[in-house]
């Protein structure tokens, strides 16, 4: 008794030739069972397969869309923080100005400890009254008017 089975696979959801070969007639039946037995088992594998592979590319794009979501929560978290910097240089600015203004009030003494703190604090310092400018006329030794004096203390 000789018996081969081959199988040619064209495509994966399809088997498309079985074919056997027998040397004796008798064992025909047999033949048909092993036959059919191998066809079925050769279906189940290629329904195996299809469901492997439909798992597999439902885990890739959840996983893509894992990917997509993490990029988005990055692009948040960034915004947060440049929120909570700017917050923070708020309340900082907030601060300095009332101990600015507080010092100007006359209140405890303020020393800024930044360039950005100094040139505020210098802006909003009261500054002394300007001194006046004599206006009185400058005489010569004959008691003529020549000019008027300038404050050269500046």
């Amino acid at each position: 008794m000789n018996v081969g089975i081959t199988f040619v696979k064209l495509a994966m959801s399809s088997i498309s030739s079985v074919s056997a070969t027998s040397g004796a007639g008798a064992n025909s039946a047999a033949q048909q069972a092993v036959v059919q037995q191998a066809k079925r088992a050769a279906e189940q594998a290629e329904s195996t397969a299809q469901t492997l592979e439909t798992q597999a590319a439902n885990a890739q794009t959840r996983a893509t869309e894992a990917e997509s979501y993490a990029r988005t929560l990055n692009i948040q978290a960034g915004q947060a923080q440049l929120g909570a910097g700017y917050s923070e240089q708020r309340l900082s600015a907030l601060q300095l100005s009332g101990q600015i203004n507080s010092e100007i009030a006359g209140g405890p003494s303020y020393t800024p400890s930044t360039p950005v703190q100094q040139a505020i604090a210098y802006s909003l310092a009261p500054r002394p009254a300007p001194v006046p400018v004599s206006t009185a006329p400058v005489l010569n030794t004959q008691g003529q008017i020549t000019g008027k004096i300038i404050n050269t203390s500046a």
